[in-house]
């Protein structure tokens, strides 16, 4: 018996969601194929057959949630297909072959259905097993509703699978369905703190239960629910319509059942599973708070001047990317702000990598923008830009949705101004961004409008004091208070870059100086 264990994708996640499984009990498979789809909280992954076989029992059903090593299903491995050994060899060529009745000594009616039979088998040219293509129902049914057959199909999908478009093109029709998960999406970030903003109401819960299930369903059909364009040999022919759609109207009930069945459930008691990304959300902040000692800080930023200059600093920049080139500089000086807190021990890190909190369809992600004290203002908007699309999209690499040292989080676009940000294990600390706002200020017997900006750092007090965190957030604030300061970095940088064009150009003058003469 062969155990399919859930694998370690990634160092820092232990769970995962079964989206979706592309087979079912009783499947043969070979290895290599793909048997389901899982989702942790930062991308999606494929799980393989370790070995050729039949699917005996499938464990964690879909939508289910596992823990690394669990056993997701078993396979009973295949008979062994191995060339006979010489000393059975002679063993088989002992034994006597079957011996045929003539055709001359048999009844009529055996008569005519063996003559049935040879000409049947030789109307239909088969001297080898046929092949079956492996194939999602809807994809299937497509294909026959099309007239297409699924043998003459090339697949363009991942791995060579066969997907509408294919079968489609095939049959001459344009306008394959765009695959499910490009709609469009909210770009505002968030965090897990809020837990007002995370749970929705019971007849929001029925709609989003309803949608996932739905696109599951989408997913499935049009990309996930693929088997491959790799055949296997059957013993008889090759299945005929009719012995497909049971089985192909079976699974199609099992899947509509459970849509139904979670609907239900829903509409009764308007729960939502802690599973998938929004368990693995549930567990991380639960931990979060019961293994460590944190703090919030709060305090107002004067930004005025440098809401005056922001339109200067470059197209479409925003206070998050402000913030975090300040926080990267000040982070510097407090090593132990950006630090791990790991078995007992303070783990100060080199490296400067921010983390920032990213609201997308799956629940809530965290890009990491690694070595960020070292990028400019335009570089740092570039880049969060880029990673909070690919977090929507679900496709951050790995070492853009990993090894963080210091998050953070902004509720801004939300008009929250202070809030409790929860620490991101095993970091020591995370900064939250509340909404720029206008207030009247008296100053020197006179009413000014001013600009300002909440921030809420929380840190861990097992390893971080109020003090030295307070020292820190004055750090930030002082940086965004006196832009100068804040892009000192960056006028060096331009004034060294003027400073070798005006090299260059000198040294262009006296070349063309000297082939004049």
């Amino acid at each position: 018996m062969i155990e399919v264990k859930l694998p370690k994708i990634r160092e820092d996640v232990n769970e995962s969601l079964v989206v979706i499984w592309f087979v079912s009990e009783g499947d043969a498979v070979k290895k290599g194929d793909p048997l389901l789809e899982i989702q942790t909280e930062k991308e999606v992954s494929e799980v393989e057959a370790e070995a050729s076989g039949t699917i005996k029992e499938i464990i964690y059903k879909r939508g289910e949630s596992a823990k690394v090593g669990e056993v997701l299903a078993t396979i009973n491995p295949a008979e062994n297909t191995q060339e006979t050994k010489p000393e059975e060899q002679k063993l088989v060529e002992n034994i006597e072959p079957e011996t045929k009745i003539p055709k001359d000594e048999q009844k009529p009616e055996e008569q005519k259905v063996t003559e049935k039979a040879e000409q049947e088998k030789e109307d239909s040219g088969q001297t080898e097993p046929a092949k079956t293509v492996r194939l999602a129902p809807g994809l299937r049914k497509l294909a026959r509703e099309l007239n297409v057959p699924l043998e003459s199909v090339a697949g363009t999908g991942r791995n060579g699978r066969i997907t509408e478009k294919d079968i489609r093109r095939v049959a001459g029709q344009p306008g394959a369905l765009e695959p499910a998960g490009n709609e469009e999406v909210s770009k505002q970030e968030k965090t897990p703190e809020e837990p007002a903003q995370e749970v929705p109401t019971e007849k929001d819960a029925v709609a989003e239960n309803a949608s996932h299930e739905a696109e599951a369903e989408k997913v499935s059909e049009e990309e996930g629910g693929q088997e491959g364009t790799e055949t296997e040999e059957e013993p008889s022919e090759e299945p005929s319509e009719k012995d497909l759609a049971p089985e192909e109207r079976a699974a199609l009930a099992e899947q509509a059942e459970a849509i139904l069945e979670t609907q239900e459930k829903s509409r009764e008691t308007g729960a939502i599973p802690f599973s998938g990304i929004r368990g693995v959300i549930a567990r991380r902040m639960t931990e979060s708070l019961q293994n460590s000692a944190q703090l919030t800080e709060t305090a107002w930023a004067d930004v005025t001047k440098l809401d005056s200059k922001k339109d200067a600093l470059g197209k479409g920049v925003g206070w998050t990317a402000v913030v975090a080139k300040a926080a990267a500089q000040a982070l510097a000086d407090h090593p132990l702000v950006n630090a791990y807190i790991k078995e007992g021990q303070i783990l100060p890190q080199d490296a400067i990598n921010l983390g920032f909190a990213v609201d997308t369809d799956r629940g809530l992600q965290v890009a990491v923008l690694q070595e960020a004290n070292q990028a400019s203002l335009g570089d740092l908007q570039k880049r969060l830009a880029e990673l909070a699309e690919k977090a929507r999209s679900g496709q951050l690499a790995n070492e853009e949705s990993s090894s963080s040292t210091f998050t953070i989080t902004s509720l801004g676009a939300y008009r929250i101004q202070f809030f409790t940000p929860i620490i991101n294990p095993p970091e020591a600390a995370i900064l939250g961004i509340g909404t720029i706002e206008t207030y009247l200020v008296l100053k020197d017997g006179k009413v000014q409008e001013r600009k300002r900006l909440p921030l809420s750092l929380t840190i861990d007090h097992r390893a971080i004091d109020g003090a030295p965190a307070a020292k820190f957030l004055g750090d930030i604030i002082g940086l965004l208070e006196k832009p100068k300061q804040l892009f000192k970095d960056e006028e060096v940088m331009e004034k060294e870059k003027k400073a070798e064009k005006k090299k260059d150009k000198k040294k262009s003058k006296k070349k063309s100086k000297k082939k004049s003469s």
